[in-house]
């Protein structure tokens, strides 16, 4: 009876010591795959441009939306690697499957786009005098902006909408630059005559392709 006693309890004493390997056994085992997959998955997208034939192919994560007036839209984009923002419009008339209310739904997500970019020239401010024609407070005006001297023309009223209209100087050597912009009262009375116009350089970036990205 004692022997089958003392038998008993070194067969009990000897599966308790054995369970705990037998339990790294079987985690070393199971397939992780799954959680290396949601890791890779969490990880941020990787921001590399592509020119391709239809523009630049770019990804980045969508801060702001800003209505410009139908059909367009101002987008902020920022690239956390890269460490910057820029800013791209967008017609929502020439760029399929976007809308302003579905891109405001697409604020702090990340998102591929293609976009084209041109250098433009933006009319800051127009003088006569020293006097500015299109505000009544002082406009700052940075070491980078250009100016040039000549007749105003274009400014026959008021821009009525949400879209800007468009003006042109044309100096003595008849060089003439056109502008669009937003016509005030002061420069329909300037019309014709000769102005100041002070201008910056300055890149216009289009998209012609968006998406969501998925999570």
């Amino acid at each position: 009876m004692k022997l089958k006693s003392c038998t008993a309890a070194l067969l009990l004493t000897f599966c308790i010591a054995c369970t705990p390997n037998e339990s790294k056994s079987a985690d070393a085992g199971v397939d992780q795959t799954p959680d290396i997959i949601a890791q890779a998955g969490a990880q941020k997208p990787v921001e590399e441009p592509t020119a391709t034939d239809d523009g630049i192919k770019e990804m980045g994560l969508l801060k702001e939306v800003e209505d410009s007036g139908y059909p367009f839209a101002t987008l902020t984009i920022e690239f956390p690697e890269r460490k910057f923002k820029e800013y791209f419009t967008i017609n929502f008339e020439e760029v399929k499957g976007a809308s302003l209310d579905k891109v405001y739904k697409w604020v702090g997500k990340y998102v591929s786009f293609t976009y084209n970019t041109d250098l433009t020239n933006a009319l800051l401010d127009v003088q006569i005098g020293g006097k500015s024609l299109v505000s009544d407070e002082k406009i700052e005006l940075g070491p980078e902006v250009k100016q040039l001297s000549g007749i105003l023309k274009g400014a026959d009223e008021e821009t009525p909408g949400d879209l800007p209209g468009e003006v042109t100087i044309t100096t003595k050597n008849k060089t003439t630059m056109t502008f669009p912009f937003f016509v005030t009262t002061e420069m329909v009375k300037a019309n014709g005559k000769s102005v100041v116009g002070f201008y910056e350089e300055r890149n216009q970036n289009t998209i012609t392709a968006i998406k969501l990205l998925p999570k």
